[in-house]
Formats: C-alpha cells, structure tokens, sequence
C-alpha cells in the first residue's frame, strides 16, 4: 500500500466547553475521493480548518504528504489546496489575475502559469469572465474561481468544504469529472457535502462524522455492499447512523 496522503491521529479541539472534535483519526490514501458527510456542527469544518493548517487542535497530530501541519506547517500547506465555505476571494481583482495572484503565492513557475491559467479557466467555464472583477461574480461563478485557485499549484491533497453549493447540474457533472481524474492520476480529495445522492454515485469511500466524531468510515466496496440491500440509498444509511431515521419514525 502505498504511503498515506493525509494522517490524522487523535484530533481533539474544544471551543471553551464545547468539544467539536473528539479524537478523530483519519488516514486516506492517494486516489480516494472521499466524501466526508454529517449534521451541521458535527466538525467537518473545524476538521478541515485543522488539516489546512487555520486552526490548532488542542491534542492530536496531522500530517500531509509526511509533513507535520503542527510542526512543519509551511511544507504541510503546500500539499493541501483547500476551499473553504466562506470563500476567499479578493473582490477588485478579475478572475485571470486572482489565479495569477495565487500562482505567484503558491510559487507556480511562470512559465508555467499560462497553461494552468487557460486549462482551469475553461475547467471551470470562465473563460468569458476571465477580465470582469470578482464582486461582479455569481455566487456560483466565485465558488468555481476558487475551486480554480485550489488547484493551481496542483497540490496532492484537496479540501472541498461545501464546494458545490449555488453550482447548477452541469458544472457539479464537470467539476465531478475533473475530481474523479484528479484522484486517479494519484491524487485525494475530501469534499464535505449534504449532497448525499451524488455522493454515493462517485466517492470511492464515505467518512461520517457526527458530535465531533467518526461514526462511519465505508469504501467503495462496502458501500456497494451496503446501499440496495440494508439500505435503499446513503440518505438511509446516513438518517440511520445519525437517528435521525429513528427520531423520524417517533415524530
């Protein structure tokens, strides 16, 4: 089995008296596209903050690509592109010189910066948006330029938190596509989403996380084994794991 892409062992962070995760340990391996599902306020976002280096748990150790994020924090960075749910994004620049801008930053040679530019500009069906300023963005449109940054410096690692929110069919179809190659050409992906149905048509693997903790972790062939014979679909598993299936059946 080939080294681990992303090691999380023992992931704790508090916030004052509230635990939002509670010993997490996570391994995922290159070319598994993960979908990493829960409640509101199960930890997804605060897990992916750890893992991006924007928080510092109290307890735990993560690594990417065989780099600390705790001791090594800059080397650890390199290896995630991540976007979050409130994107990040600078509002009076286009859309071509914010992939620029973060080219420069993330040390994209620029010889190289045009081809990457044009590829996730079209990827992304920007092309026509390339000079309009971002604040003139749909939500939708700002959504995908950031999804363009995270994968400018072609780091091994992507964290998608809620990534597809205000996307239409077409660019989630697209975007999925490109995902999916991503990852079997050796790279990972978690993507957090509450869209369970196309999560289970194209993740290789499910991690549910629920009060701060791992409830479920199935790959491809357990899913399978799973969905269509115990449980009619993920939303079922997921209503089931969670009690919300039971809560349901009471109310």
């Amino acid at each position: 089995m080939a080294d681990a892409l992303l090691e999380v062992a023992g992931l704790t962070k508090r916030y004052r008296h509230i635990k939002a995760l509670d010993g997490v340990n996570l391994t995922v391996q290159p070319g598994e596209f993960i979908g990493f599902i829960g409640p509101n306020g199960a930890g997804k976002t605060t897990a992916m903050r750890c893992i991006a280096g924007q928080l510092l748990p109290d307890e735990g150790k993560i690594s990417v690509g065989g780099c600390s994020v705790i001791d090594d924090p800059v080397r650890a960075r390199g290896q995630v592109g991540y976007v979050s749910q409130d994107l990040a994004i600078y509002p009076y620049l286009t859309g071509e010189e914010f992939l620029r801008f973060v080219a420069d930053a993330r040390g994209v040679p620029g010889a190289e910066q045009d081809a990457r530019v044009e590829d996730l500009l079209e990827m992304t069906e920007l092309t026509e948006a390339r000079s309009r300023i971002l604040r003139e963005y749909s939500g939708g449109m700002a959504r995908k330029i950031a999804i363009a940054a995270a994968l400018i410096a072609r780091p091994p690692l992507l964290l998608l938190d809620e990534s597809f929110v205000g996307l239409d069919p077409e660019s989630t179809f697209a975007l999925c596509q490109r995902f999916s190659r991503f990852c079997e050409e050796g790279g990972a992906i978690l993507l957090s989403s509450h869209i369970l149905d196309m999560l289970e048509r194209v993740c290789t693997r499910v991690v549910l996380l629920d009060r701060g903790q791992i409830r479920l972790d199935m790959d491809r062939a357990a899913l399978d084994a799973t969905i269509g014979h115990t449980h009619p679909s993920l939303t079922d598993l997921y209503m089931d794991v969670t009690g919300k299936a039971r809560a349901n059946r009471r109310a």
